[in-house]
């Protein structure tokens, strides 16, 4: 189940991305071929998301999760840096 904090984290994956993180993670293609999946990610993501093969989505996902787990972890530094502050 997702939790409101995770579903914020997460747009804010889809309005931080670059596009140079999705090449590099192999999701889509460098340069001008990938124009059109760039455009669809920032447009469309959840047909997006559809067409991707199996093997690009896992990419997704891993990426996406990394991204909460930070969010998650920069949280859990704050709240700990305010307690030893107070």
């Amino acid at each position: 189940m997702i939790t409101a904090t995770q579903l914020r984290d997460f747009a804010f994956f889809l309005s931080n991305t670059s596009r140079w993180e999705l090449e590099k993670a192999g999701i889509i293609t460098p340069g001008p071929s990938g124009d059109t999946a760039w455009k669809r990610f920032n447009n469309d993501f959840d047909v997006f998301a559809i067409k991707l093969s199996a093997e690009k989505l896992v990419a997704l996902a891993d990426l996406v999760n990394g991204y909460l787990q930070v969010s998650e972890y920069s949280r859990d530094q704050t709240a700990a840096a305010a307690r030893r502050v107070a």
